[in-house]
């Protein structure tokens, strides 16, 4: 539980920090970049690995394993490892066509993607690494119910743990780069979509990350594809003679 408190005060601290004129700083060089993201990869995988080395839970609770059975595979059989891809599979193509879906709707209606689902535009790098991060993040979260509150069953635990990520969301909120505190409507969404997918499969995260970086991708090529379309539709200057 320690370590679940630990987390969300060093999230809160972080988020509280972002409009600093440190935070501006250190992102403005490349070393203080560098640092930022060596920070995030300690914040997001260091710490729940800390955790793990220390007894806090074990590797199962978290998805990291199923049975520890050694003749599976990393604790699953072929038929729940083909049972989870299923669930992943269906799960990831429903959530793109219902983002693709509003992306449709929201330009025909003049507006802006980034600004409906309260996300920046990043790079396929990035969405490939705040989808690791962030699923193991969330696996993390979920360790604490299914062990203090003695929660067996999946779907008690995903609840649990959506509660602590949303709690935590609105301890620290989301900065602008103003200033001005918000949050984000789609990491909301992606960490429904998390839950969904630990209760439909009891929990491999493994495929969860995998679920987390397709849908995150595809989000930030229908970004990029609706900026060109943008671009070309733009009515050119006139030119005076």
């Amino acid at each position: 539980m320690l370590w679940t408190l630990g987390s969300i005060a060093l999230f809160v601290i972080g988020a509280r920090l972002i409009p600093s004129r440190l935070s501006a700083t250190l992102r403005a060089a490349p070393v203080g970049q560098i640092a930022l993201e060596a920070a995030r990869f300690v914040f997001y995988v260091g710490l729940p690995y800390a955790a793990l080395l220390t007894g806090a839970f074990a590797p199962r609770d978290i998805g990291l394993q199923g049975s520890p059975a050694p003749d599976l595979i990393l604790g699953w059989t072929a038929e729940d490892w083909a049972r989870a891809l299923g669930h992943a599979a269906a799960l990831g193509g429903l959530t793109l066509a219902v983002l693709a879906v509003l992306a449709w709707q929201i330009r025909r209606g003049g507006g802006s993607l980034l600004a409906a689902l309260d996300i920046d535009r990043i790079s396929v790098a990035r969405a490939i690494g705040n989808g690791v991060y962030a699923e193991a993040h969330w696996s993390f979260y979920r360790a604490l119910p299914m062990l203090a509150l003695a929660l067996g069953e999946a779907r008690w635990a995903a609840l649990a743990g959506l509660a602590l990520v949303a709690g935590e969301a609105l301890l620290a909120g989301r900065y602008t780069e103003t200033g001005a505190q918000r949050l984000s409507l789609f990491e909301g969404l992606l960490a429904g979509l998390s839950a969904t997918y630990f209760v439909l499969t009891g929990g491999n995260l493994w495929l969860a990350i995998l679920l987390q970086i397709v849908v995150r991708v595809g989000v930030s090529r229908m970004i990029a594809t609706a900026r060109s379309d943008e671009s070309l539709h733009e009515a050119p200057e006139e030119i005076i003679v």
